[in-house]
């Protein structure tokens, strides 16, 4: 007779439950994924991708990003173009295996049942779904983080095979460091529980001192990027605008859980949990268990850097993307701990966040990038393709951050951004490209049919304007992107 309990809790179950939840996260990314047109941070490493690995690395050390990504789309676009698609399905690729790690978090140190709520709710996610259509790095790092979390709590419940496990969690949080700067939390955390909780501390202090040195000896060639990076952000500040007030934590927490009730009944949990955990303290009941591992990964790099944020502007939701598995297995975790009996409602308030969840995702979120929401370059860039065809120069006087955007229509075969001059030099070199156009910081007499894009902070656009009227050029077209004027003068015959 077929016993239903062990034919669920078997492994050979689990593996194909976790499979579904795969396959349910690739078709949620991959229902609109390629809508809007590329995005501005999209072309900054899709430019450098095209360069050569010596070439990456050398810039990006003065970059805000280490070199892994880059170097990953670098190898990607050999084998597959670098057409839009293409460089936003390695981003699908990584968000959809996240479950994977996240599920197997969940089932093996909350419950099955976690696992699959967690991994569910990071399935329907708009916030994840919106990064998955963005050829950057976050995707990468939000799995990196979620492997990193299931290798920690395993390290931390079980003795067996914890040298194999130091050695992979140290491959996986070296590969983090390299990744964003922002996901140097994750080891930071995970040792600072070690060396602070005498549970941890006991068995593993040995083991997490040859992590450090591991991570240490490994990102040695990144130290000092990273020591000139904090520098010049403290001194200089950063794009990012400072936080002045409690808003900037809500619409964090609400960016995380896609609409404005789901976040509610998510810091009503997460008060609940807080107050039980209090409660228990006073009783003297209250024992460091996995939810509480959960709950530092998440809380403390989101507080601090919540709290530094009123001094430096450092509070960007796509910045603690990373922290998005984590969050979702420790609302989950909160329900355990609070609802041990009766089981139908926990199982119902569990069911009620996955539903709320899958109720409120926006699967088109591409729509919402900077590049789809306010303006799509693509327009701008094929008017000038017909105009061009009629003889004469166009020059384009457009704001820096979508300079290479519009290249990229104008040049299908990127030989641009494969040739073109190094970005920090004022003046780019005159590159032709197979189509005729070429890229450059300043008008030039053209020996031939071109579009230049000059880059406006090099000039304001007054001063552009009055440049090019001097030097025989009329303006021809004025058009919005994202509430920024792009100019286009025509040289007068």
């Amino acid at each position: 007779m077929l016993n239903i309990k062990q034919f669920v809790g078997n492994k050979a179950f689990g593996a194909a439950l976790c499979a579904v939840i795969v396959i349910v996260a690739a078709i949620v990314r991959l229902a609109c994924f390629g809508w809007a047109d590329i995005g501005g941070d999209e072309c900054f490493s899709l430019y450098y991708a095209l360069k050569s690995p010596g070439d990456i690395v050398r810039v990006m050390a003065h970059g805000d990003n280490p070199p892994l990504w880059e170097l990953l789309l670098h190898y990607w676009v050999i084998g597959f173009g670098a057409n839009v698609p293409s460089i936003r399905m390695l981003s699908v690729i990584f968000s959809a295996l996240t479950v994977v790690p996240l599920y197997l978090a969940g089932e093996r140190h909350v419950g099955r049942g976690a696992g699959v709520a967690a991994s569910l709710m990071y399935s329907f996610s708009t916030f994840s779904v919106f990064l998955a259509h963005d050829g950057r790095v976050y995707s990468l790092v939000a799995m990196l983080a979620a492997w990193s979390l299931n290798l920690f709590l395993s390290l931390a419940t079980d003795d067996r095979h914890r040298r194999s496990r130091w050695v992979w969690l140290t491959v996986v949080d070296l590969l983090l460091l390299y990744s964003h700067y922002m996901a140097g939390w994750v080891p930071v955390v995970q040792c600072l529980l070690v060396f602070l909780l005498p549970s941890l501390r006991r068995h593993l202090w040995r083991g997490c001192l040859c992590h450090i040195g591991a991570l240490l000896l490994g990102y040695l060639p990144m130290l000092p990027v990273l020591y000139h990076r904090i520098l010049d952000s403290g001194v200089h500040g950063t794009w990012v605008s400072r936080s002045s007030g409690i808003d900037s934590l809500y619409n964090m927490l609400m960016c995380f859980t896609n609409a404005p009730v789901v976040t509610v009944l998510a810091l009503a949990l997460i008060l609940a949990a807080v107050v039980w955990t209090v409660v228990m303290m006073c009783r003297k009941r209250y024992s460091i268990g996995v939810t509480t591992l959960i709950t530092a990964i998440w809380a403390v790099p989101m507080l601090v850097s919540f709290g530094v944020s009123f001094f430096l502007g450092c509070f960007l939701n796509r910045y603690f993307y990373f922290l998005l598995p984590v969050y979702y297995l420790a609302l989950v975790a909160y329900l355990y701990s609070l609802l041990r009996r009766p089981l139908w409602l926990r199982w119902l308030l569990v069911g009620v966040l996955v539903v709320m969840m899958v109720l409120t995702v926006h699967s088109d979120s591409t729509q919402l990038r900077h590049a789809g929401w306010k303006g799509d370059t693509r327009a701008v860039a094929y008017r000038l393709c017909d105009d061009i065809k009629c003889g004469g120069c166009e020059v384009v006087v457009a704001p820096s951050w979508i300079d290479k955007q519009l290249v990229y229509y104008f040049d299908p075969l990127h030989a641009v951004f494969r040739n073109e001059g190094r970005l920090e030099e004022p003046v780019f070199y005159d590159y032709l490209t197979a189509r005729g156009f070429i890229y450059c910081d300043q008008p030039r007499d053209p020996v031939a049919p071109t579009v230049y894009v000059v880059r406006e902070p090099w000039y304001g656009f007054e001063d552009w304007e009055m440049r090019l009227v001097e030097a025989g050029y009329q303006l021809v077209e004025v058009e919005k992107h994202q509430q920024m004027n792009i100019e286009t003068y025509r040289r007068i015959q």
